[in-house]
């Protein structure tokens, strides 16, 4: 009846792009841009698309249409939410903090930091197709990196005049973007401890925002 794929083994996937979906929702969705929640939507989304792969694997009658389906679905889940979310914060952490992005500027770096993001993607996905086994390095600075450095980036607001943090928030974009082309190889972390560490930094991480918040 419906196109797609809507079983157990995308689910986690969807739940991720859903997270980045409430998280546009509190940038533009009040008067006043809801930059912590969104930061934490971020978070989420980053860990969604850790454990995605490991819960689809788990998922032993997948077809060959369900892997390549997942694999389409992961990248196109990684455009909204690494590439594209960011920046929206960015508009939101501008306006949240009344400070003007000097238009070239902002303009250029988020400019290089999409056309970056999504060569690292395409990258991405043609040397893991002519991998003959798991890929075991990166090329390049994985655009999911996005879901940990912009978080621990936003914490600086609280130790930094506001212009000051913010035009140093525009300037990450810049750096991330080099990076994300830049050819170098990162090894492949070992999924275990990765995943842990990963999700204890997004908690930490979370609760500090939301106890600097309200303090």
């Amino acid at each position: 009846m419906f196109i797609g794929k809507y079983n157990r083994s995308v689910i986690v996937t969807y739940l991720g792009v859903l997270s980045t979906m409430i998280g546009i929702y509190l940038v533009f969705g009040f008067d006043t841009p809801k930059i912590t929640g969104a930061i934490i939507c971020l978070m989420i989304s980053g860990i969604c698309d850790m454990f995605d792969g490991k819960v689809a694997r788990m998922c032993k009658n997948r077809t060959e249409e369900d892997i390549e389906y997942g694999i389409q679905i992961d990248s196109l889940t990684d455009m909204i939410s690494f590439i594209a979310f960011p920046i929206i914060i960015l508009y939101g952490v501008s306006a949240y903090f009344d400070v003007s992005l000097q238009p070239v500027v902002a303009i250029l770096s988020v400019c290089l930091f999409t056309i970056a993001g999504i060569s690292r993607l395409a990258f991405f996905n043609l040397s893991a197709q002519s991998e003959n086994g798991p890929v075991k390095y990166y090329s390049g600075l994985p655009v999911t990196t996005t879901a940990m450095i912009f978080p621990a980036i936003y914490l600086l607001r609280y130790v930094l005049p506001k212009d000051i943090f913010v035009s140093i928030y525009l300037g990450v974009f810049f750096i991330i973007a080099f990076l994300f082309i830049y050819n170098f190889k990162i090894l492949k972390p070992k999924k275990n401890w990765w995943y842990a560490t990963c999700t204890l930094l997004a908690i930490i991480m979370s609760i500090i925002l939301i106890w600097l918040k309200v303090k």
